[in-house]
């Protein structure tokens, strides 16, 4: 009798400290700043600044993954436990490849991506964890202030930018003394990050072999291993001596072979810039947008958090008609009201206003009509945004019917050799590259 008097007070005063955290007390402890986490049915633990309650359950029960939630907002919160994957199988692998999208995941995504829109501090409690998040999402150096790092590892990232600049300075001379001809390929469309290659777009194929034999015989490069789809589109990546960041040539601009565009008619709308006090062959602005959803949608398969930032930006000196005229050809309409409408979700997330971005979204869903992705767009906000393995099948499979619509047979056959592609990339990851080297 005593012990089932004593299991019923356990209870009680459960109830009791829910219903305080809940709506309040005159207690020295307050509710905003008070955490709950369930652990399985029964139990209840209470985070207060100093103060730690555990309420222990009255009945056996499987463990189960932990719902936490703040109790004075609606936003996603992560108390001082770190607890929302530790202990499930297989979770940390899932969420670094994407496959899983976490609460706790989407509101690191969410709360650096706000800081950087709205350019506000981080707050000292999360700049450990975002530090290291904006480092995963290669935007350390934009967020270096933001996140209050120290004065030495600003240095070393503005460092490392100008050595990025440095090699450009030296390959651009180099190609122009040996008249080869080139434009800088997205390398610049993230400043101030530089990333860790640099990669210029040479369409003539003899000069992409003259380009090839200056930086093995000449420069001396030590060229690296490709992945087999690399190896499909021609590309060629090596370090050069006295430098970190890969220097890396490309005949065209695709994943597995299938076709985009033209790239001479690309070449041909090359533009001088001035970027960091030098002048650069860049691509139009148009033609910038254009690549970019093509290489986060059919090469990386994910947006990047620069992607999200930086793509409203780009495009606000674009042609609608023309950047729709592009798309249209390419056979690739599904995949940009796919990219346009995730651009959207985030933006409206942060409270974000993009006209420009609201235009082409108008001007794709009239050329192209309702967008037949929707079913996949309502997954966790999380960065880098993992395309869903399920989309991408759907998104080369259209693609691959278009081509073959329009005589494109051999691009069709790339695309449709894509899918089963994907899901042996898939497992070859999970068994750590294991199986065969890298294969997208």
């Amino acid at each position: 009798m005593d012990a089932v008097c004593s299991v019923r007070r356990d209870r009680i005063a459960a109830n009791r400290a829910s219903m305080r955290l809940r709506y309040g007390s005159s207690s020295r402890l307050q509710p905003a700043s008070a955490y709950v986490c369930y652990h399985e049915p029964g139990c209840l633990e209470a985070w207060y600044p100093g103060v730690h309650i555990h309420f222990p359950s009255t009945r056996l029960s499987k463990p189960r993954v932990q719902a936490i939630k703040r109790l004075d907002t609606d936003d996603n919160y992560i108390p001082p436990c770190e607890a929302s994957n530790h202990g499930v199988a297989g979770a940390t692998f899932l969420e670094a490849i994407g496959a899983v999208k976490t609460e706790r995941r989407e509101y690191e995504s969410l709360l650096l991506l706000n800081a950087l829109f709205k350019h506000e501090p981080i707050p000292p409690r999360n700049q450990a964890k975002m530090a290291e998040f904006a480092k995963r999402n290669k935007v350390q150096l934009r967020s270096a202030a933001l996140l209050q790092l120290p004065k030495e590892k600003q240095a070393e990232l503005q460092a490392d930018v100008d050595e990025g600049f440095r090699l450009y300075d030296f390959m651009s001379k180099t190609f122009e003394e040996n008249q080869v001809d080139y434009v800088i390929l997205k390398s610049f469309d993230s400043l101030p990050e530089l990333g860790h290659d640099l990669d210029f777009l040479v369409p003539n194929p003899s000069q992409f072999e003259t380009a090839k034999s200056i930086m093995i015989d000449k420069l001396h490069g030590n060229p690296q291993e490709l992945t087999h789809c690399d190896k499909l589109v021609g590309k060629f990546s090596c370090f050069l001596p006295g430098f970190t960041h890969d220097f890396e040539i490309y005949p065209n601009v695709s994943q597995l072979g299938e076709q985009y565009f033209d790239p001479n008619e690309v070449f041909t709308r090359r533009i001088k810039a001035q970027v960091q006090g030098r002048t650069v062959w860049m691509m139009s602005d148009t033609d910038r947008a254009f690549i970019r959803i093509i290489h986060a949608m059919y090469r990386h398969n994910f947006l990047k958090l620069s992607d999200v930032i930086d793509f409203p930006k780009l495009i606000q000196n674009c042609s609608t008609e023309d950047l729709t005229e592009r798309i249209d050809r390419a056979g690739m309409g599904d995949s940009y009201l796919f990219f346009l409408a995730t651009e959207k979700r985030f933006l409206d997330k942060c409270q974000q206003v993009s006209p420009k971005l609201d235009e082409l979204l108008a001007a794709a869903k009239k050329r192209f009509g309702a967008d037949r992705l929707t079913f996949l767009e309502k997954d966790r906000l999380v960065l880098p945004y993992r395309i869903p393995t399920t989309g991408l099948v759907i998104l080369f499979l259209l693609k691959a019917g278009r081509d073959t619509a329009r005589g494109r047979l051999r691009s069709a056959l790339y695309c449709l050799l894509a899918p089963p592609l994907i899901i042996l990339d898939f497992i070859n990851a999970a068994l750590g590259q294991k199986l065969l080297q890298r294969i997208w």
